[in-house]
């Protein structure tokens, strides 16, 4: 099992070198400027593959990201709060769908998609430790889950990080990693 996890990571590590992204030798000028807006809307704001995501998981399958600061996205504002944050792919574009309240708010186009390193959570996102009752609950929990076929199971939700770095006083880099992928977003400041 070690060999496997090590033949992954330097598969993937390997990946990186030859494998350069193309927006590498960009500036976030040009990057910010070749993006362009969804130029479509979803009906009434309601993701038609919202209610499949959440038949399929336990609870919520996206992050919750709290915008302190305007976020600008050429004509598009997003104003301080609370946003559920969900990547989906249009058209052969992929998009984050900023949510508020179960309807789509803002429409945001990424710039990159990555794979996230396979030990990224477990390193940077600490686990709570459980108690007797927790594990005695988990245990419980899973022996019931068995009794079902797997196909009526629902499935834990992919892990979720959100990173903002702030870049040159000027522009907002978003990375978004959620399950085995990173996308990156970039706003304007002002």
């Amino acid at each position: 099992m070690k060999n496997i996890l090590k033949i992954l990571i330097l598969l993937i590590f390997s990946f990186f070198i030859f494998c350069a992204p193309s927006f590498a030798d960009e500036t976030f000028d040009e990057i910010y400027e070749k993006l362009e807006p969804a130029g479509f809307e979803y009906m009434f704001g309601i993701d038609p593959y919202q209610a499949e995501d959440y038949a399929k998981y336990m609870y919520s399958p996206y992050p919750l990201f709290r915008v302190g600061l305007p976020f600008i996205f050429k004509d598009i504002k997003i104003e301080p709060g609370y946003y559920i944050l969900t990547p989906r792919k249009k058209d052969g574009r992929t998009f984050i769908l900023f949510k508020e309240q179960g309807r789509v708010k803002y429409l945001i186009p990424v710039y990159n998609i990555d794979i996230v390193d396979p030990l990224f959570y477990d390193q940077y996102i600490p686990e709570k430790k459980k108690g007797f009752w927790e594990k005695l609950g988990q245990k419980t929990s899973n022996t019931i889950g068995r009794m079902f076929p797997k196909k009526t199971q629902r499935m834990p939700a992919p892990k979720a990080y959100i990173e903002v770095n702030d870049i040159d006083r000027e522009y907002y880099q978003v990375i978004l990693y959620y399950g085995t992928q990173k996308y990156y977003m970039i706003f304007k400041q002002r």
